[in-house]
């Protein structure tokens, strides 16, 4: 998947934090105001006070216009059977970045439980592969997280801190407004893919 090409239509403060979440070099975003909007949309994600009024082909009813909502619809609506997740786990923060197939499509920053409520959620549509970087710092925070999803179905690789080091300022010249913390969940997701390929 080189790109996706994502309508909306709804509220702007909703068009807002979409924009704030995809990936502008790989995630086409386009406000659908008639028909003719529709062409050549992967998917239109439109709010339910608004649903009756478009008619696309692939659309998904937003009912729930928060992050967590919005990402849920994304990749709900893509139908996406397999989603990597590189993550940077934090004790008040942690990176998330998700990539359709080796595409990085969605960045965010969510707090613990936030990331693990999302995650649960994803798993029940789509199987996730977890790339969650560790250091002595948060070994035992990554143990927590990873054992809080032990019903769920979800594959695990974690990848040393150390191993990433030397990515991240190329990375972070490709994606300036990226956080620190999504950042480094960038890199652990590159870092994984590569590993997996090779491996």
């Amino acid at each position: 998947m080189d790109g996706i090409r994502l309508g909306f239509a709804g509220r702007s403060t909703t068009w807002s934090l979409i924009r704030k979440l995809v990936f502008p070099e790989h995630v086409a975003l386009r406000y659908v105001g008639n028909e003719t909007d529709c062409l050549g949309l992967d998917l239109v994600i439109v709010e339910g006070y608004m649903a009756d009024l478009v008619r696309c082909s692939r659309v998904l009813v937003l009912n729930d216009p928060s992050i967590d909502g919005i990402i849920e619809a994304i990749i709900t609506g893509l139908g996406l059977s397999e989603l990597n997740m590189g993550i940077d786990v934090g004790n008040s923060r942690c990176g998330v970045i998700m990539l359709a197939n080796e595409t990085p499509i969605i960045h965010v920053t969510l707090s613990l439980i936030r990331l693990i409520r999302i995650v649960r959620k994803l798993a029940r549509r789509t199987t996730i592969n977890l790339i969650i970087g560790t250091s002595p710092g948060v070994s035992n925070l990554v143990r927590d997280f990873v054992k809080s999803l032990d019903d769920v179905n979800v594959r695990v690789r974690v990848i040393n801190e150390d191993e990433a080091y030397g990515k991240k300022d190329l990375f972070r010249m490709r994606y300036p407004y990226l956080t620190v913390d999504e950042l480094d969940g960038l890199v652990y997701a590159y870092t994984g893919l590569a590993v997996n390929a090779h491996g």
